[in-house]
């Protein structure tokens, strides 16, 4: 054990401290001072301790800032593949001439260009007054301006004296890409952050030509056009191939302030921007002082074909032709292409589709003018009808329970949705449109479902449809409804099917008929209803509810009626009426009569199979009255009426068809229509040309339509009238050498409108024949090709039977003549008969006397 010796040392009392006398340690050696510390030491080890902890916060904040960035920026990928932005462009219509005829877009309008197409002086317009060290900078930021932004944000733009822009060509075409555009407080920071980040990263995968050519496609200008060839066409017309060297600066002006800079609405703003971007473009070398000058003093015109109004408020208002398009394509990429609807409605949108339709410019100007109908042509009935609240059942609930929409008043369904729909017009107690009227009632949509509901009213008016084609099946127009188309993929009427009354009598009993040489021009059918009321088979109409078969039915008689009966209930007693003249009035006895002749079955195949009518149901429409007369169940669209009626031009049928080819913008193919397209000889051509013949007429004195034939000067034109029992539906079908149309006229909601006012359809027996007189006006005189095998004959009105002389004019082919031919009861032939005998009297007779 070591011992430490204490001898020597006093005790220092009971404190047990040491004292050394004379500030002596033990040994005899001198204590130290103490030495202070400097100031500036102190300080510079204060520096150093914060440098250490800034280095330390700075690298955790580094950690944390890049693993913020990686989140936020964790679905970039495909936003910032350059690569892939070609492809979402805006789809393409070139209508049947080749030309663009409208897009399909879904909030942008983009058309992309290669930057080869694109002009230089574009390109050094946009770099010159966006970016003027693009070509320079590889880094993808402005370090330098981006510090000084900071600073002068930080102190309140005491540095500039005004905001300062920071962002390069890469920034700005980030934030076109991602849609990041958090302006102010710390997410504006945050985005700067973010956008620096992207920019970096763009900069570092993609060469400046792909950078600028994807601004170039992408820069938003007014409205929804976004690239600078969808501002080329929107402003100027042409392609941005064709720009001057001023328009290459308009466009490269738009660009800062689309809303300050709108061409339609601030030119004069534009006019000094424009200038502007002149003189940069001229001070950093690009252009020549002629140059200069000479573009500066270049009026700005904009396309003739633009309104300053419709550019103001641009919207991708389409044509109902356009809307049909975007239907089909929907339809056919799923069907045909195996797509899902997400997958359908991406590829149109944003695909950069090329589809070449076969619309008419011109005919489907003509459809849409008629039917905005400023002249009133189309007579306009009201009625109310209710819009029933199905949430809410008037036996169990109040009008205490509905929510109305702050906004508008209205009522809301139980799920917040708008009970009236967007065209839908209400309808209101006072004059100042604050009380609604309201009811119960039925919905009137759900025919099965006899639940009585709280309603509201709304106010509808009669509304038309229009479809017109050419021989080929090619849909050249469409409309879809009367007055202002104002919103897209709303109600499209020529789509949607509609009962045709007596047009269905041509296209199903009367061709096959006469196809099948069961009837000639001049048959005689007896002009009868098929069945009696004694037959006890049709119903009255008070009692339509009953089953015909039931016991109780069948046990009365005075719930039966004869049918069918005639419009205006001429005819029907049983006299004989030749085939011609019963197509002329229309009379439905005989049409039953001969429907009857071929069948069901065989009118039911030919209409659905052969003419493609859809919407005919095999389970409620195989019968007569549907299949002759037009009462079906659902019916024909305009365009299955006029595709119908195509086949009286030379007995051949083509599938009514939208488009004809689908590409990508390079021109690759997507889809090929034509293989879809099926062309049939559905009838002879002798036979079309006969109907076309009984058709004549009815444009003639004593038809259906007597007077409407258009005034086209050596154009023929031969029509067909429709009107469905109680007058819920008027049809016709027009048809001239070069056009097929098809028109309707009624309620959505199938209403009687004889008591509205509604007696005929002559309405849109007079649209059709001033559509054809516009359409038609510089066209050649044009028949009808007559084929071989048609000869013509004198027959008699009364017994159609083939008269020798006098008598009409009927069609016929040598093996479907009248059974009749050159009988004894001919009155022509007895009276030829007589005059031969009497004259070879008179030669006898000379003979003998010399």
């Amino acid at each position: 054990m070591r011992h430490i010796s204490t001898d020597g040392v006093k005790s220092g009392g009971a404190t047990g401290q040491f004292q050394v006398p004379g500030g002596q340690d033990p040994k005899g050696r001198k204590k130290k001072k103490k030495r202070r510390r400097s100031i500036g030491g102190m300080i510079l080890r204060f520096i150093g301790c914060v440098f250490c902890v800034g280095i330390m916060l700075c690298s955790v904040a580094g950690v944390l800032l890049s693993m913020y960035i990686v989140q936020v920026t964790a679905g970039d990928g495909e936003v910032l593949d350059l690569d892939n932005q070609k492809n979402k462009q805006t789809t393409i219509l070139y209508d049947k001439y080749g030309n663009e005829y409208a897009t399909l877009t879904q909030g942008e309008n983009r058309i992309w260009r290669e930057l080869s197409a694109m002009p230089e002086d574009l390109q050094h317009a946009v770099v010159a007054i966006e970016d003027k060290d693009f070509y320079d900078n590889e880094l993808g930021i402005n370090i330098k301006r981006t510090i000084g932004a900071v600073l002068n944000e930080l102190t309140d733009n005491a540095i500039y004296g005004a905001q300062q822009g920071a962002s390069t060509l890469e920034q700005q075409l980030v934030k076109n890409l991602v849609g990041d555009d958090a302006s102010s407080g710390i997410a504006g920071y945050m985005r700067k952050v973010r956008e620096i980040f992207r920019a970096i990263g763009l900069a570092n995968r993609y060469s400046k030509e792909t950078i600028l050519e994807a601004y170039l496609n992408t820069i938003s200008l007014t409205g929804i056009v976004c690239g600078m060839e969808a501002g080329a066409q929107e402003y100027f017309g042409k392609h941005v191939e064709d720009l001057t060297l001023s328009e290459c600066a308009v466009l490269a002006s738009i660009t800062k302030n689309p809303t300050a800079y709108n061409p339609f609405t601030n030119p004069e703003n534009l006019i000094v921007r424009r200038n502007h971007v002149l003189y940069e473009m001229y001070t950093q070398g690009y252009i020549t002082e002629d140059e200069y000058n000479s573009a500066c003093a270049e009026t700005i015109t904009l396309a003739e074909t633009s309104t300053s109004e419709e550019n103001v408020t641009r919207s991708s208002r389409n044509s109902y032709f356009t809307d049909a398009v975007y239907t089909q394509l929907m339809s056919d990429l799923q069907e045909k292409l195996n797509m899902t609807a997400e997958e359908a409605q991406s590829m149109i949108f944003n695909g950069g589709l090329r589809v070449y339709t076969t619309v008419d410019p011109e005919v489907q100007t003509g459809i849409e003018d008629a039917l905005y109908d400023s002249e009133g042509v189309i007579t306009p009935l009201w009625h109310e009808e209710p819009v029933c609240l199905r949430d809410y059942p008037a036996d169990t609930s109040s009008w205490d329970q509905v929510q109305f929409d702050e906004n508008t008043g209205l009522p809301l369904t139980a799920d917040g949705l708008a009970v009236y729909g967007v065209e839908d017009i209400p309808i209101y107690e006072d004059e100042e449109n604050t009380v609604l009227k309201m009811g119960e009632s039925t919905d009137p949509d759900y025919p099965n479902d006899d639940t009585v509901y709280l309603c509201v009213y709304e106010r509808v008016r009669t509304q038309a449809a229009i479809a017109t084609l050419n021989y080929d099946g090619e849909i050249l127009g469409i409309g879809g409804g009367v007055g202002e188309k104002t919103v897209d993929l709303g109600t499209n009427r020529a789509t949607i099917p509609h009962q045709t009354g007596s047009t269905m009598k041509p296209i199903g009993a009367y061709c096959l008929a006469l196809d099948y040489k069961l009837i000639t021009y001049s048959t005689p059918v007896m002009d009868a209803p098929y069945y009696s009321a004694a037959d006890k088979r049709i119903l009255k109409e008070q009692y339509s509810y009953m089953d015909p078969y039931s016991a109780e039915a069948q046990a009365r008689s005075d719930i039966w009626r004869d049918w069918p009966t005639n419009y205006g209930n001429v005819g029907g007693q049983g006299n004989l009426m030749l085939v011609y003249d019963a197509v002329r009035q229309s009379y439905n006895t005989v049409a039953v009569r001969v429907g009857n002749m071929v069948g069901v079955d065989f009118l039911y195949n030919f209409v659905h199979d052969t003419l493609e009518c859809s919407y005919i149901d095999a389970e409620t429409d195989m019968d007569l009255g549907p299949l002759v007369l037009g009462s079906q169940s659902r019916g024909l669209t305009a365009v299955q009426l006029a595709g119908a009626y195509g086949m009286f031009y030379d007995g051949t049928f083509t599938t009514p068809h939208y488009y004809t080819e689908i590409t990508d913008y390079l021109g690759n193919e997507v889809l090929d229509n034509t293989k879809y397209i099926n062309t049939i000889q559905a009838i002879d051509p002798t036979t079309a040309y006969i109907m076309n013949r009984m058709m004549v007429n009815v444009l003639r004195s004593g038809g259906t339509a007597s007077g409407m034939a258009p005034d086209s000067e050596g154009i023929e034109a031969v029509a067909k009238t429709g009107t469905t029992s109680d007058y819920k539906d008027y049809t016709f079908a027009g048809l001239t050498p070069y056009y097929c149309t098809a028109l309707w006229w009624g309620f959505d909601r199938p209403t009687n409108m004889y008591d509205l006012g509604g007696r005929n359809g002559s309405p849109i027996q007079r649209v059709w024949k001033s559509l054809m007189e516009e359409l038609q006006a510089d066209k050649e005189p044009a028949e009808f090709p007559m084929p071989d095998g048609v000869i013509t004959r004198q027959f008699d009105t009364t017994t159609g039977a083939i008269v020798s002389g006098g008598g009409a004019t009927g069609y016929y082919t040598e093996d479907n003549l009248p059974e009749d031919l050159a009988s004894t009861e001919d009155p022509y032939a007895a009276l030829a008969q007589q005059a031969a005998e009497g004259a070879q009297t008179a030669t006898d007779a000379t003979s003998t006397a010399e």
